[in-house]
């Protein structure tokens, strides 16, 4: 029998691997060492990489080539594992393990295997996501889905009760992670209601409570820390994860830590044990206490209360749900298995329907987003969360905004902060980043219309696009890099450049020119009070002043530097100031025209402009005196509001204050 496909329970803890045989089972494959389910864990020994329990085992002889919990540090750029000067980051670690199931599965069923299902929590993020598919890349496998664990565990069990109509809440307490998902199971569908999560909470919290208690008595009774050199540190995990379990089925276990030549025996009873970790189970009722109030349904309305995850075998966990929902937790399922076989009937599912063939399951599942997808806006004077598509939407789901227009004349991109998360900060959300869209057909401000749709998949992905409305075009995009932060926007540290270009033709001379510098002075001031701001100095005629810089003295010179002579070569002190500042993502660009006449070259001199709007850049005009073309000088300027008109030049330095003020505060 051809294997179209396998499921992948991908745990922070341990992994495990399934199918569904020719009778249209799911059956978990158990690994070369003949268990079901496999250690997470990664042994790094010269050339040889070693995964699973003999990984695990050797973690106190040689901690420091073991790598453990990789899960939780899916889609964090800075986590590294460095062993021989080659570093890891976690997709690769995650692909080496998925390379262990996948060959290990391959041997069990004596054929090759490319195409998987993976499953992730339920809270796992767009970035995690992301990277749990590029991990499944690198292992060789084609992902044909992402599935959430507890909707995994909840097919499996509905394969089992078919035909009935039952409201389930899943209780998914894995090694890393925590999910519950309220589901609807009638006929042959499977609807998520809601979820909620904590993808830092699991079974390594309670362990790690149990490692610092047992510690902390070592100290107090011999002085020393247990937990000071890393072999110590996993052999006395390895004794406290032993002793978890015991206390699974006994009232009280020893636990013997001996440290140099320091021996202890510690007694732990069950009731010692569930107080020092009450606050974490205390945290997991509140989430699932928040599911159910969330999907507006009662405790009494629970048919089945069902576990998944290894963590969910602890006494006061299933005591806790019995007293919650008024009844005892389901056991039909291994919580082990439960994933991973909920897993595999989605990859048969899958497979089968990418091969055109018959399905071996007749039931099918539908998700919802475990967060509001949002977009950043500022609004009285503060960044906001403005949600777009909210939290237990069922996916896929899109929303279009057609909202959109350029604000200045021949703007060519636009910008978009995206986020994740409930909070109306989007600061404590998960920002998924900076997105530039560009390629926009210069037209006037205003005109140029456009529709940004935004989308979760069914992997619960992110998917954004945006469209010219009047051309049709849709826009090219990209992440904009790491130029500059959210929180560089909330205060006022998003990169600027700013380049003046000044009048320094002959009409400028005497008081104009001194009042031109006082102006332009105080403009570069409180410029640079924002961080991240750099200033360049431009003269026409007169050309290059100060290349970008944040030194105040050195534009100081420049701008004393100013001399007037000549006609007004606008052209060319824009075409100098172009070249200043070359287009680079994340920086936003700003040009400042001051004259009091009119260029030598209008064709010339809108040409310019048309260049610096096709780059994205924004131009500010400042007029002065009665020899300026107001008509002419406001059609450079980018809006209405970017052109400005002073009576004399006197005026020009409390225009120039305000325009720094302006620059200063966080766009839209």
């Amino acid at each position: 029998m051809a294997i179209g496909a396998v499921g992948i329970d991908l745990g922070t803890t341990f992994s495990a691997i399934a199918y569904v045989n020719q009778h249209g089972v799911p059956e978990v494959l158990p690994n070369a060492e003949g268990d079901r389910i496999t250690p997470s864990v990664l042994l790094f020994e010269d050339d040889v990489i070693s995964v699973g329990s003999y990984a695990k085992h050797a973690a106190v002889a040689h901690p420091e080539q073991v790598v453990e919990f990789v899960k939780r540090h899916m889609g964090d750029d800075s986590y590294r594992f460095t062993f021989r000067g080659k570093d890891y980051n976690p997709e690769q670690l995650s692909a080496i393990i998925l390379q262990k199931l996948k060959g290990d599965a391959e041997l069990r069923l004596g054929q090759r295997i490319d195409q998987a299902v993976i499953t992730v929590p339920a809270y796992f993020n767009d970035i995690q996501r992301r990277a749990t598919l590029r991990a499944g890349e690198l292992a060789g496998l084609k992902v044909l889905k992402l599935i959430n664990e507890p909707t995994a565990a909840a097919f499996a069990y509905g394969l089992n009760n078919a035909g009935q109509n039952l409201r389930v809440l899943v209780f998914d307490l894995g090694g890393g992670t925590f999910d519950v998902t309220l589901v609807d199971i009638a006929d042959k569908e499977i609807n998520v209601i809601a979820t909620d999560g904590d993808h830092l909470l699991g079974g390594k919290d309670w362990d790690d409570r149990l490692i610092h208690h047992v510690a902390a008595a070592f100290k107090e009774k011999h002085g020393v820390d247990p937990l000071e050199e890393l072999s110590s540190y996993h052999d006395l995990r390895q004794k406290c994860v032993s002793a978890k379990i015991s206390l699974t089925r006994r009232p009280k276990v020893n636990i013997f830590h001996d440290y140099g030549d320091k021996v202890m025996r510690l007694a732990i009873s069950r009731e010692t044990f569930e107080e020092l970790t009450e606050d974490l189970l205390s945290r997991t009722e509140v989430l699932t206490r928040s599911v159910v109030q969330e999907a507006s349904a009662s405790f009494e309305s629970i048919d089945v209360v069902l576990l998944a995850g290894g963590s969910t075998r602890m006494p006061m966990v299933r005591e806790m749900l019995h007293n919650t929902f008024g009844k005892p937790p389901a056991t039909d399922i291994n919580p082990d298995e439960a994933v991973a076989l909920g897993a595999a009937l989605t990859a048969a599912i899958e497979a089968a329907e990418l091969s055109g063939e018959a399905s071996p399951v007749d039931i099918r599942t539908h998700d919802v987003t475990s967060h509001s997808l949002g977009m950043v806006v500022y609004r009285d004077k503060q960044l906001h969360n403005s949600k777009i598509i909210s939290k237990n939407t069922r996916i896929p789901a899109e929303k279009t905004r057609d909202d959109y227009s350029t604000t200045y004349d021949g703007q060519a991109t636009i910008d978009l902060w995206l986020v994740q998360g409930e909070d109306p900060d989007p600061l404590k959300c998960s920002v998924l980043g900076h997105f530039e869209f560009y390629g926009i057909a210069p037209r006037p401000a205003g005109q140029a219309r456009l529709a940004v749709t935004y989308r979760y998949n069914s992997n619960g992905i992110v998917e954004v696009e945006a469209m010219d409305l009047e051309t049709g075009q849709i826009l090219p995009h990209r992440l904009a890099g790491g130029h500059v932060t959210l929180e560089d926007l909330a205060n006022n540290r998003a990169p600027m450049w700013v380049v003046l270009v000044v009048d320094c033709s002959g009409s400028m001379y005497g008081a104009n020119i001194e009042n031109a510098k006082k102006a332009a002075l105080s403009f570069v001031h409180h410029t640079l009070e924002s961080a991240n701001r750099q200033v360049a100095v431009v003269a026409f005629p007169g050309g290059v002043k100060s290349t970008l810089t944040a030194n105040l003295d050195r534009l100081r010179w420049a701008i004393d530097s100013l001399t007037p002579i000549g006609s007004t070569p606008m052209s060319e002190g824009l075409y100098d100031a172009r070249n200043l500042l070359k287009p680079k993502a994340g920086i936003q660009r700003v040009f400042v025209v001051m004259t009091d006449g009119h260029p030598d070259d209008p064709e010339a001199t809108l040409k310019q402009v048309h260049e610096l709007r096709a780059m994205g850049a924004r131009v500010i005009t400042v007029g002065v005196g009665d020899q300026v073309q107001r008509g002419f000088l406001s059609s450079l300027a980018s809006g209405p509001s970017d052109f400005h008109f002073c009576n004399e030049s006197l005026e020009l330095e409390g225009t120039f204050i305000n325009l720094a003020t302006e620059l200063g505060a966080p766009s839209d």
